[in-house]
């Protein structure tokens, strides 16, 4: 073959040398990592405890207005479930927990208040009405082991009223 016809592979450099991609990946690592530092943190589990909860809260009550029923949400210490009200054979109120359990990451103290305020163990500690009142009630959420912590409480009339501490 002639010579000047073929390429000469030896006098280029079509690539990157070992040196250069190791000092291209070293960069990247250290941009990665001070993204990984700018991010702010997940946020804690009294924070997330109370979001799921007053989302879980409105859903309801909105659910008994429009639906014109009566809805409840059973708290207790590991979770909550949502209730439906329906009437059995002899025209009682009978409670229907969903079988769904929305669980806490933190600690939750549920403190049941006024005469809506339900301790048999057949009803929601929760009920929401058609008119747009529920059960009065204050919900502490905390970190397990302390730090940061949160409560929602409601009269019942004026609906959820939510804060951090």
């Amino acid at each position: 073959m002639d010579p000047a016809i073929e390429p000469d592979f030896q006098d280029e450099t079509g690539g990157f040398t070992l040196i250069e991609l190791l000092v291209c990946i070293a960069i990247l690592s250290v941009l990665a990592f001070g993204a990984s530092l700018a991010l702010p943190r997940g946020s804690a589990a009294a924070d997330r405890d109370m979001a799921l909860f007053q989302r879980q809260y409105t859903v309801l009550r909105q659910r008994a207005i429009t639906r014109q029923v009566t809805a409840g949400l059973a708290v207790d210490a590991s979770g909550m479930r949502q209730a439906r009200r329906q009437l059995n054979d002899q025209q009682q109120p009978n409670w229907q927990l969903s079988p769904q359990q929305l669980r806490w990451q933190g600690q939750v103290v549920f403190a049941g208040l006024g005469r809506l305020a339900s301790r048999a163990a057949d009803r929601p500690q929760i009920q929401f009405l058609a008119d747009g009142r529920s059960s009065a009630f204050v919900i502490r959420f905390s970190q397990r082991g302390g730090g940061r912590q949160a409560s929602c409480r409601s009269d019942g009339w004026t609906g959820l009223t939510c804060s951090r501490s």
